[in-house]
């Protein structure tokens, strides 16, 4: 599915909200298969591990290139696991991104930086519903696993962002993007690897010139938070290494 987008001098599309927006309310998640009311209180069983709910293991296809994608996923977590809590990526950092970046407009990205946006979004949930059409089982097993499933959720992040085309957008929409996150949510072990894995794939050549390419202004709106955000990193760095030095 394509998502057109709104951008400068004039060119107007549907923004990928808007798009969400006149496809209506998603349908409700059916119930899960073999679901049924209890007619009278069975047994004891509070010294027996709780028994897997039926299609616990049988994570169901949501579409993608959806504002509402990861609410959807959690909705079927939830169906499939009645009383265990769904894996915080899912609202947390998932739902939370997708409708941060959703609403930054053409006032905050030029049309490329819109296109990249969209792209990405988009490309991000085709990575995780490809991990679970392969192996549906693994997938559901991941989810109960929050720690194991944030990192691989993480790990598609970078791929998804260079393939659509991070790499190739101007000073100005690299610094909205990269400054648009909340820096607790880059500040952890998966989040550094985002950043290095981003930073070995760009030369220090090219390091070099989008630095000369950002403009006083932009430097000047940025060196508040490019300080904050040093002492920070420094600091979890340091913390780290007294952590795994001293214990």
């Amino acid at each position: 599915m394509s998502l057109p987008v709104t951008g400068r001098a004039g060119a107007t599309a549907p923004s990928l909200d808007e798009t969400a927006a006149t496809q209506g309310a998603a349908p409700p998640l059916p119930k899960a298969a073999g679901t049924r009311t209890l007619a009278a209180p069975e047994r004891n069983t509070l010294s027996q591990a709780p028994a897997a709910a039926p299609g616990a293991n049988s994570p169901r296809e949501v579409p993608t290139g959806r504002v509402d994608y990861y609410r959807r996923r959690e909705e079927d977590f939830r169906a499939r696991n009645p009383g265990v809590q769904p894996p915080p990526y899912y609202l947390q950092y998932g739902d939370k991104y997708v409708r941060a970046f959703s609403a930054l407009g053409p006032e905050q990205l030029s049309l490329a930086g819109l296109e990249w946006r969209d792209k990405a979004l988009k490309l991000l949930q085709v990575e995780m519903e490809k991990a679970r059409r392969e192996n549906g089982k693994e997938f559901a097993e991941l989810e109960r696993r929050p720690e194991d499933f944030r990192e691989f959720a993480y790990s598609t992040h970078v791929t998804a962002y260079l393939e659509a085309g991070l790499l190739s957008l101007s000073t100005q929409d690299l610094t909205t993007i990269l400054t648009t996150p909340d820096l607790q949510d880059l500040l952890n072990k998966d989040g550094l690897a985002q950043i290095h894995k981003v930073l070995d794939r760009v030369g220090s050549k090219d390091v070099a010139t989008i630095v000369n390419a950002t403009s006083s202004q932009v430097r000047q709106e940025l060196q508040d938070q490019a300080d904050r955000m040093d002492r920070e990193v420094k600091s979890f760095m340091y913390q780290r290494w007294w952590d795994g030095g001293m214990h």
